[in-house]
């Protein structure tokens, strides 16, 4: 599989410091992390190819829209909210580097995060009672709904983590 990136001279802060502020909180040894805007519900979005998610927006856009950042980018279309993206932005995390590719092409580079060999794979089957206990787990995890303090926890959480973000950015410059 032949995909081009091409890597752009953007700062990349240490971890956790952008996984934080665009709300990626997993720990699974992904290599890369796509990052892009989606019209549809007008939402930051990111990938490490296992699980793509509406991010947190004021992260995302602290990062593309800083001086540091944005000169690199603004030739890319990364998405909007009134057109799709054309490219991704892909943070490589254990290198810190930013690349560009298009869009498909992103799609490919963050799945190859979770691929294995076909000859080295067996075929994942649930018996009924695996099954039964994910769904337990998933209507379990709906039910549980965060309380108010919860919530202005993760916003100052979140607060916290921008604010982290562009005072790294700022001296980079």
């Amino acid at each position: 599989m032949d995909i081009q990136m091409i890597q752009l001279n953007i700062p990349v802060p240490p971890a956790p410091i952008l996984e934080q502020a665009v709300g990626y909180h997993y720990n699974r040894n992904a290599r890369f992390l796509a990052l892009w805007w989606e019209p549809a519900d007008d939402e930051a979005m990111v990938s490490d190819g296992f699980v793509t998610f509406t991010g947190h927006w004021p992260g995302y856009l602290a990062f593309v829209h800083h001086r540091a950042v944005y000169p690199y980018l603004k030739s890319y279309n990364l998405g909007s909210s009134d057109e799709p993206a054309n490219y991704s932005l892909l943070i490589d995390l254990k290198e810190r580097k930013a690349f560009i590719a298009l869009k498909k092409e992103g799609d490919k580079v963050v799945a190859g995060n979770w691929q294995v060999e076909a000859n080295q794979s067996e075929p994942i089957s649930l018996s009924t009672e695996d099954l039964e206990t994910l769904i337990q787990a998933f209507v379990e995890q709906t039910q549980n709904l965060p309380t108010m303090e919860e919530l202005k926890a993760q916003m100052e959480k979140d607060r916290r983590a921008i604010a982290a973000l562009t005072r790294w950015l700022d001296y980079q410059r």
